[in-house]
């Protein structure tokens, strides 16, 4: 985004911090601040995770106003990487409608990924994608219950120009807990990607799908043992791509074993995911049709993660992890991630009394 655009945005944000105080005589002011430092140093031997390292701050001021259960929220992302250049910098707009209830709430605009009740999984969106991507651009629905949980949200990546192609994504994903050390879940996935606005017949492209289901059965035996967590997912992803008009539907098939366990401030993640390789058109599209973890495009792949929380409480959570992909061929790979999630919100007094811990930006 240009400087003038900036201006834009910074000027928008003045006049409803001038209009925000008659208003919310009536009803009550919403506000966030959120700072997140990013530092992610990847060496990796994989072809298609090519090493780097990135090192960035993002600044996301929101103010707005709240009527019972509703609210209207404006911000702006400011992401600078550690290099002091405008140029490099990028400022996303945070404007939403929210509606929220303890059983049922949606939200409607550009609005925060820490909104959703689970993060999305690595096959669906990268760890990186958390950072520089901050906001889902388009609405989200949510039910909540004591059996568990049910969400589904469509993020528009992006709308038909003469040069851009139309990409959306369509993600349902939910759990429902048996008993108390017994789980279901899983999530279904559509990534489409279509055609440009006004597309030249030289340069004539073809309509895109890549649709994903993961299915899981789990245990939690958080209780049973000493540890703080406990948990182990086994499930299955299946993949579906085509472009249409010139590949039938590629399929894959892969048996994938989720292991989780933490101890006070220190936590293990082991992730083993084996079969045929998914991302078939990973080669032609990359990014612009796949979100998730170019490591799916691997036979199998084993990512263990060992991480530790240096703070971790109502304001701050600062995360620090050493990561390990093992891909065919001997590829091994490492990264070195350290986070920090600094956030303060109109309800920061009640969140610190009730011990209520944030959670961190993955």
């Amino acid at each position: 985004m240009s400087l003038r655009r900036l201006y834009g945005c910074c000027i928008l944000l003045v006049l409803v911090l001038c209009l925000l105080p008659g208003m919310a005589r009536a009803q009550s002011l919403l506000w966030s601040a959120e700072c997140v430092p990013y530092f992610d140093n990847r060496e990796y031997t994989y072809a298609r995770t090519p090493s780097e390292t990135l090192f960035a701050t993002r600044l996301s001021p929101t103010i707005g106003v709240g009527f019972g259960n509703h609210s209207i929220v404006a911000g702006v992302s400011w992401i600078q990487p550690i290099d002091s250049r405008w140029d490099e910098a990028t400022f996303k707009p945070t404007i939403y409608y929210r509606y929220d209830t303890p059983e049922f709430a949606m939200s409607m605009g550009l609005f925060p990924r820490t909104q959703l009740i689970e993060p999305l999984d690595d096959f669906i969106a990268s760890d990186s994608l958390a950072f520089f991507s901050p906001n889902i651009q388009g609405a989200l629905f949510q039910h909540r219950s004591k059996l568990g949980y049910v969400e589904a949200l469509c993020d528009w990546r992006g709308l038909p120009t003469r040069t851009t192609r139309e990409a959306f994504m369509v993600v349902a994903q939910g759990r429902i807990n048996i008993t108390p050390y017994l789980f279901v879940g899983g999530a279904v996935v559509m990534n489409h990607l279509a055609r440009a606005k006004e597309e030249q017949p030289e340069h004539t492209t073809h309509v895109t799908d890549n649709l994903m289901i993961r299915p899981y059965v789990g245990v939690n035996l958080s209780h049973y043992t000493p540890l703080d967590s406990l948990t182990l997912r086994c499930g299955y992803l299946a993949t579906f791509d085509r472009e249409r008009g010139v590949t039938d539907w590629l399929v894959s098939h892969a048996f994938v074993v989720d292991l989780t366990l933490e101890w006070r401030f220190l936590g293990l993640r082991n992730k083993f995911c084996y079969g045929t390789a998914a991302q078939p058109l990973y080669d032609q599209f990359a990014t612009l049709l796949y979100q998730g973890d170019a490591y799916y495009t691997a036979a199998w792949h084993d990512r263990l993660d060992v991480y530790g929380y240096i703070f971790r409480n109502s304001f701050v959570n600062c995360y620090a992890s050493v990561g390990f992909y093992f891909t065919p061929g001997g590829n091994i790979g490492c990264r070195q991630v350290l986070t920090v999630r600094a956030y303060i919100d109109q309800d920061f007094k009640a969140r610190h009394k009730s011990g209520n811990r944030i959670r961190n930006i993955f």
